[in-house]
């Protein structure tokens, strides 16, 4: 093992200033990347868990309390540990966590599957990870290295991440930052790949453009009086963190190249396999993008695992908890793709664990989820209110696919009745927020941010659907030359929007939801103050 490695970990952990258990880390002689980087984690999971002091070594030791990293041929004291035990038919992705009489092992059939091996391990002792974030458990357990016998082995060879976009309410204006972190925890979560769907007319794509966008449109302006308001930070223009910055067509050419360049080295120092894939039928286009990216994995045309849509209702502006399956593709495995990462992670989690091969009860998987996180009493709620949000967006969906992506002023421009689905639909989301909340104030400690963004998204919906409701009552007032009732129903609209917003501001973790505010004062919110000014 290098010395810089060794030294950087231990000056890690001492700075920690332990003062649990005295564990060693026993890694190989040469570990590879991917095996420095599990034991970094590995590190981090004793300290977060047990206060724990760490020893980081390279060759076989007397001390007590010993975990092994690594695979047989590449550790030997994994393979004096197992002896014949190491399973046969693990292959390259199983990985296992297996107490012995020389120690606890965490191995895995290559170096990624190490550190899913790390993860499990983590899991085992109650840490729970999520797309948007990490929680320890509510009561941390009792240090021990015996009675662990885990073995597991995906049942998809490809688990793959979709990122970027081509809209502000997407991962499309994540920083760098935030995309390497989300990289990081969907390597805890045993996903394998992360794809970069780009079109050619894009940025991402080294295009150069009138206003070189990412979507369609200049950056919003996001000046004046809006709603929410408080995630623009004081900006005056909503963009890509990193093009806000480029005062040429040709400089945001320049930084969006090397802004991907550096996301796809993130994604790759941490196990993930990265492809471009590019939406064009033109073999100048592909040989283009991988001569500029000489860094990715592959570059390659449509997907050919099944794409998996979470949350989509509405282009993603609603909460929705069902996955997907948009387009079938092959029985390799399948690629994710969501808007908004905070409001799937419940459904989320559940495919990545059971995509990774563990074993999760249908009627236990929230319990599995919140148990050791949020301690009793949540799990309940939290399922009626999954159960209230996935029966509205069923109802929209059945009803009006195009109720939010349609464009919310043509509520105010028709003299139709107010459909009766409507109420229904607020009656749902009401619910879902009801039983959000008394999860939530069931919950414990560090996971309530994981709950509380459920209700208030919930809660989002619900004004957002009475906006609808209200301006809806306002164009039949108009059609009938009572301007009263316009004004009076336009009102009601503008406040519910606003308390929309507003309350989705309070939640909004990620660049996406920023966006999505944009976008929603942009075509809601400041019609609505201009349809009250005719």
């Amino acid at each position: 093992m290098k010395t810089k490695f060794l030294f950087a970990i231990l000056l890690t952990f001492s700075l920690a200033r332990a003062e649990g258990p005295s564990v060693t880390i026993v890694t190989g002689p040469s570990p590879a990347p991917l095996e420095q980087l599990a034991a970094q984690e590995l590190g981090k999971t004793l300290v977060a868990l047990f206060d724990a002091k760490i020893t980081l070594t390279d060759t076989p030791t007397d001390a007590s309390n010993r975990i092994l990293l690594g695979h047989p041929d590449t550790n030997p004291a994994v393979k004096a540990a197992m002896g014949d035990a190491w399973p046969a038919d693990l292959g390259e992705q199983g990985h296992l966590v297996k107490s012995t009489e020389q120690g606890l092992v965490l191995g895995g059939g290559s170096p990624i599957a190490t550190l899913w091996a790390v993860a499990e391990y983590g899991h085992l002792n109650g840490i729970r990870v999520v797309p948007d974030a990490e929680y320890l458990p509510v009561e941390k357990p009792a240090f021990r290295l015996d009675g662990f016998d885990s073995v597991l082995k995906p049942t998809q060879e490809i688990r793959a991440w979709r990122t970027l976009g081509t809209s502000p309410a997407s991962q499309a204006v994540w920083s760098a930052e935030d995309l390497a972190s989300l990289f990081r925890r969907l390597a805890l979560m045993k996903f394998n790949r992360v794809v970069f769907p780009m079109q050619p007319s894009q940025v991402f794509a080294g295009a150069v453009a009138e206003g070189s966008g990412i979507w369609k449109g200049d950056p919003i302006d996001v000046t004046g009086d809006l709603a929410g308001r408080s995630v623009f930070k004081g900006e005056k223009i909503f963009d890509h963190p990193a093009l806000a910055a480029a005062t040429s067509a040709e400089a945001r050419r320049d930084t969006a190249v090397a802004f991907v360049r550096e996301v796809l080295l993130s994604a790759s120092q941490v196990g993930l396999a990265t492809q471009i894939e590019l939406e064009s039928d033109r073999e100048e286009d592909f040989e283009r993008i991988a001569a500029l990216y000489p860094g990715a994995g592959s570059v390659a045309g449509m997907a050919g695992e099944s794409v998996l849509e979470a949350g989509w209702l509405g282009g993603g502006f609603f909460p929705y908890p069902e996955i997907l399956d948009s387009a079938k593709g092959n029985q390799r495995g399948f690629q994710l793709q969501t808007r908004f990462v905070g409001d799937q992670s419940a459904a989320i989690w559940s495919l990545a664990r059971t995509s990774a091969g563990a074993s999760l009860e249908p009627d236990k998987t929230t319990d599995a989820l919140l148990l050791s996180i949020c301690g009793d009493g949540v799990a309940d709620p939290f399922d009626n209110g999954i159960a209230a949000l996935t029966k509205a967006g069923r109802l929209i969906l059945d009803q009006d696919p195009t109720f939010v992506s349609g464009g919310f002023m043509r509520c105010y421009e028709s003299a139709e009745p107010v459909p009766a689905w409507w109420t229904e639909a607020k009656d749902l989301y009401a619910k879902a927020m009801g039983e959000f909340y008394r999860a939530n104030t069931r919950a414990r400690d560090g996971a309530r941010p994981l709950i509380l963004r459920y209700a208030k998204r919930a809660t989002f919906a619900l004004h957002y659907v009475t906006a609808a409701e209200a301006a809806r009552k306002a164009g039949i007032a108009k059609a009938a030359g009572d301007d009263d009732a316009r004004i009076e129903n336009l009102e009601l609209a503008i406040e519910s929007m606003h308390n929309a917003l507003a309350i989705y501001a309070e939640v909004a973790t990620e660049p996406g939801d920023a966006g999505a505010i944009a976008l929603l004062n942009q075509q809601a919110y400041t019609p609505l103050l201009e349809a009250l000014d005719e």
